[in-house]
């Protein structure tokens, strides 16, 4: 019997510099590196899985969808956790701030945008702790307490990476149904920033070039071409930005249409403080 396909769209989620995009890399690879690249937007990697599931066979195309991880970027985040099926979501071992951060601001933002979905939890960088224990029965804990698998592991040495990904692999494949739940997302209120200038000019891009996933490619390059470093922007570098963009409109939207959306973003810089 020839083995089912199946493809599903996993979340990778946690805050900047947790190890998100080393774990990806590990697994995808099996390789590590030092060099600490920042994530602008959303990265998307394929990896292909066969799981033996008693009498039946499923060929799993894993969606691997890499979130930057710094906060105020709404848009992009919650665009990102539309239609996924499964979530690791990954605190870094060595920084306490990041696990209280797993609680209040990742799980309740992806819980109302993709609902219910299978979980997995991982506490990374365990190779840099001194007490493992402690820290094994602190990432055990926070498993229990949201009803996931949960796993310590270090992108470096490469353990637990097969094994939370094929966790989650696992779940996504028993159960599909989690994710039919979709809620609207989180409202923030305040004043516009220059980083939530920089996530509405990058989520308006993306919708105006068709989707996240291929509007995304150009918005970094774009975006790193203009000198946007998207931990701090500056208005300079944001009209630059948006220059740009719309040199890349040029070639599939008409004149009109290209300079009311540049001029739609200019507000948003000129807005933001």
């Amino acid at each position: 019997m020839s083995p089912d396909f199946i493809k599903r769209k996993i979340l990778l989620l946690g805050d900047a510099s947790v190890g998100k995009t080393s774990l990806i890399r590990r697994f995808v690879v099996d390789k590590f590196s030092d060099d600490y690249i920042t994530t602008i937007g959303t990265k998307v990697t394929k990896k292909d899985l066969r799981f033996d599931q008693g009498s039946r066979t499923v060929d799993l195309s894993m969606m691997i969808w890499d979130v930057l991880g710094q906060k105020g970027y709404k848009g992009i985040q919650e665009s990102a956790f539309r239609g996924a099926r499964g979530v690791i979501l990954v605190f870094d071992l060595t920084r306490p701030e990041t696990k209280a951060s797993f609680e209040e601001y990742w799980v309740p933002r992806v819980r109302a945008v993709a609902g219910a979905i299978p979980m997995i939890v991982v506490g990374n960088k365990v190779d840099l702790i001194e007490t493992r224990a402690d820290a094994e029965a602190a990432v055990a804990e926070l498993g229990k307490k949201h009803g996931a698998p949960a796993f310590v592991s270090s992108a470096r040495t490469g353990e637990n990476v097969d094994a939370a990904f094929l966790a989650i692999g696992n779940l996504v494949l028993v159960q599909p149904e989690a994710a039919e739940d979709e809620g609207e997302g989180t409202r923030d209120e305040g004043p516009l920033t220059l980083v939530g200038a920089t996530d509405q000019i990058i989520v308006d891009f993306c919708r105006e070039f068709g989707d996240m996933e291929t509007g995304m490619p150009l918005v970094r390059q774009q975006l790193t071409r203009a000198g946007v470093d998207i931990n701090g922007p500056t208005k300079e570098g944001l009209r630059l930005a948006v220059e740009y963009l719309a040199e890349t409109e040029a070639g599939f939207k008409g004149a009109e249409e290209v300079e009311a959306n540049k001029l739609r973003r200019l507000a948003w810089v000129k807005e933001a403080r």
